[in-house]
């Protein structure tokens, strides 16, 4: 492509093939300038727009992406994506009544993209709506059985849903699928250390997946550092899990500190943590 645009500098779809390179690559701030110079040198390609309006939104600049998705649908209201990903832009910035008319929008297109419905189920779970979301989350899972980011969401779902043991074989079928996720392990870790419910606890498991979460994240994530303390504490060590609570309450602020502070002197009167 450097090659091309030296013969050529004046070739937007040149341009273009860079910036769908470099945002593949994930350097998004590359993408978007060649995604820029696309559209600067031929405003009508559609593609580039769409391009530079999903950098944007990757690069948590929701507002400006939303107004070039709409441009994109101001040209051509039929270009499906630009739906989809205007949708994420929206869901990004919290809007999640927009983002569900969105993704009806490009599901009616394309009703078979697992990975619309799993944006679509995220949407409806953050508005509350547990039993669709879990409904949607399921078809997604339907169509795309490896989309593990669906078995995690689905599992959160399931939780709220009253359904514990199904979130539990969701989180263990996430972490099946991508050893390496260290927000599942941390799901399952969370829930088979904290919930109410003896049938659920497994001390000895969730101190597994709560370690494997926090070495994934090299120890500096401070939920992790919660989370392994809770399953410690489950299994009964309480000194290395007021360690390590002690560790994670250093690193939290606000309200989760004052949440962790309050599992903190638990766990210093030798008593495990249970979620409401």
């Amino acid at each position: 492509m450097n090659a091309a645009l030296r013969l050529d500098p004046g070739n937007a779809l040149a341009w273009q093939a860079r910036g769908e390179l470099a945002a593949r690559a994930g350097r998004h701030r590359e993408a978007l300038a060649d995604y820029s110079e696309a559209v600067r040198r031929d405003a009508t390609n559609i593609a580039a727009r769409h391009g530079r309006a999903s950098s944007l939104a990757l690069l948590d600049e929701a507002e400006r992406a939303i107004q070039e998705f709409d441009e994109v649908l101001r040209q051509d209201p039929r270009y499906a994506p630009a739906y989809l990903g205007r949708g994420e832009a929206h869901a990004r910035a919290g809007r999640h009544e927009r983002a569900l008319a969105d993704y009806e929008r490009y599901i009616a297109a394309a009703p078979a993209d697992g990975y619309a419905r799993f944006r679509r189920g995220v949407s409806l779970a953050r508005l509350k709506n547990v039993k669709s979301s879990i409904e949607e989350l399921s078809e997604a899972i339907r169509l795309e059985p490896r989309l593990v980011s669906a078995y995690v969401e689905r599992g959160r779902a399931l939780v709220q849903a009253g359904e514990p043991a199904r979130a539990v074989a969701d989180f263990a079928e996430a972490v099946t699928l991508a050893p390496r996720f260290a927000i599942a392990h941390n799901e399952l870790a969370w829930l088979l250390a904290t919930h109410s419910g003896t049938g659920i606890r497994d001390g000895r498991r969730a101190v597994e997946h709560a370690r494997t979460a926090a070495e994934l994240a090299n120890w500096a994530n401070a939920a992790f550092l919660d989370t392994y303390a809770a399953a410690l504490a489950e299994a009964g060590d309480f000194a290395q899990a007021v360690k390590w609570q002690a560790e994670a309450v250093s690193r939290f602020a606000g309200a989760a500190r004052s949440g962790a502070e309050a599992r903190l002197q638990l766990y210093q009167q030798g008593r495990a943590f249970r979620s409401p």
